[in-house]
This record gives structure tokens, C-alpha cells and sequence, in this order.
């Protein structure tokens, strides 16, 4: 299933951009993925329903993973990219 992951000043689409997930629910746990240049990352079916956030970003915004979802980065908030290390959008 796909997410788009956008911008939440400026609800542009982050592209490009590596960034950790955090898993809530049956499959909980972190994926670390890559957004496309459209700005989506795509999930596997199996994690429907189930709530997810980008870490590293504070305080976390939750959002039920399911086809079309977007999940909200807080912007000038640091993002776990590779080995612990922050970017910012």
C-alpha cells in the first residue's frame, strides 16, 4: 500500500528522503524506508490497519496505515536518517 508522506507546513510532498517508521500494533517495530519522487513510501498489505509515524520528529503524529494515508512530518524537526543521524526538511 502506499502513504505519501508530506510536509506539515507546508503540505508539500518529501521526496527523496530517507526515514524511519515506527510500527504500532501487531507487526510493531521500525522499518526505515525511502520516500519516491512522488513523496511515497509503500508499505506492506499485512500492516493495514495498524498505526504508524515518522520517529525522530518529537512528538509522534499517528496515523492508521491504509491505502492513499498521509503521514505528516513536522517541519524543521530532525528525521532519522542511516546510522542516527538527523536532516532537516
Amino acid at each position: 500500500m502506499k502513504i505519501k508522506v508530506v510536509d506539515a507546513a507546508t503540505k508539500r510532498a518529501i521526496t527523496g528522503k530517507e526515514i524511519q517508521i515506527q510500527i504500532q500494533g501487531k507487526d510493531s517495530g521500525f522499518l526505515t524506508l525511502t520516500t519516491g519522487t512522488d513523496g511515497t513510501i509503500t508499505l506492506e498489505n499485512n500492516l493495514q490497519g495498524q498505526k504508524i509515524a515518522v520517529t525522530g520528529t518529537g512528538q509522534l503524529a499517528w496515523v492508521t496505515a491504509t491505502e492513499g494515508a498521509t503521514l505528516l512530518v513536522p517541519t524543521k524537526e530532525k528525521t532519522t536518517v542511516g546510522q542516527g543521524t538527523g536532516s532537516k526538511f
